[in-house]
């Protein structure tokens, strides 16, 4: 079964109309053309490759009305342009070489935005991530490295810098599929709504009311309720926060609130944020925490809420930064 003209971009469809006008009459429309729209068709057509007849009658249909020609059973594409060439002359040799030459602006940039862009390249390799950002303008291109971990932005950018020239025909290529992905997922012209992240933000909320009801939820769809889950920002990730960043949160936390969040916490957690203050406030710290006394829970949970908004402001401003394996925050 065909694939169907949706998985071709416009430039490959006229090329694929423009082709199967045959070799005598194909330069004629050429012809018409500016020399930019020339080169974009032309280059679309020597990286077609071999087509099936469903999928020409498929773009065809689109253009046309049905394809009239039951003896061709595929389009070579390469062949045509060897073909048009040898019959055009010397004029069809011009005119092929411009297939292949001037830059290409990639189109996916314009057609969504950083954020869903990076769910369909987030597993590419380095190099190919360098290509992209490298013809993304400027702010979209800040924005995507923005999402990526520090650890792999360092490594786009040095492969960046290290571009030399690239094949017009692959850029095209490389824009072509990532502009299908994006249009399979659907999402370059929605706006999201809901989702994991979504729910994960609202039990984070609940306190106390999340496990009873993340529980529930897991005997109904197990799965999805582990999505959930990593996505959740707890209060045991706190442990997570990387070298000074304790003492961002300790200085953006009020100090009573940030006493009443770590009563009955783990020793290891109190630890750590004692650790992010000087010898002094420290000590004074511990006191404190000692006289505080029996409290209520809700005000306990409260608290904890306060401190874990805080520190996810801070993480999103990039002030701190958690251990790797928490992908989500960093």
């Amino acid at each position: 079964m065909p694939m169907g003209a949706k998985k071709f971009s416009p430039a490959e469809k006229a090329a694929i109309i423009v082709a199967s006008l045959g070799e005598d009459l194909a330069p004629q429309v050429f012809k018409s053309m500016a020399r930019d729209e020339v080169g974009k068709i032309g280059r679309s057509l020597s990286n077609l490759g071999r087509l099936e007849l469903g999928e020409i009658e498929e773009v065809l249909g689109e253009f046309l009305e049905i394809l009239n020609s039951p003896k061709v059973k595929f389009l070579d594409a390469k062949s045509f342009v060897e073909k048009m060439s040898k019959k055009s002359g010397k004029g069809g040799d011009a005119l092929v070489e411009s297939f292949g030459h001037g830059d290409y602006t990639m189109q996916v940039f314009q057609r969504t935005r950083p954020e869903i862009l990076y769910r369909v390249i987030e597993l590419d390799h380095p190099q190919t991530l360098a290509l992209i950002l490298s013809h993304a303008p400027s702010p979209f291109a800040a924005a995507l490295l923005k999402i990526f971990p520090e650890s792999m932005r360092l490594t786009i950018l040095i492969r960046m810098a290290r571009l030399q020239e690239v094949d017009p025909l692959l850029i095209m290529d490389l824009d072509e599929h990532l502009i299908r992905e994006i249009d399979k997922i659907g999402s370059s012209a929605s706006q999201k709504i809901g989702g994991v992240k979504k729910v994960a933000e609202i039990l984070n909320a609940l306190n106390h009311e999340a496990p009873e009801i993340l529980n529930k939820l897991s005997e109904r769809d197990p799965s999805l309720t582990a999505n959930i889950q990593q996505q959740m920002f707890t209060f045991t990730d706190l442990l997570k926060i990387e070298g000074k960043g304790i003492q961002e949160v300790v200085k953006a936390v009020k100090r009573e609130t940030l006493i009443l969040a770590l009563r009955g916490a783990s020793p290891a957690l109190l630890n750590k944020f004692v650790g992010g203050m000087s010898g002094r406030s420290a000590d004074m710290f511990r006191e404190d925490l000692e006289a505080l006394g029996a409290q209520k829970k809700s005000d306990v949970m409260n608290a904890r809420t306060q401190l874990l908004d805080i520190t996810s402001k801070l993480i999103a401003s990039g002030k701190v930064q958690l251990t790797s394996d928490s992908n989500t925050f960093v």
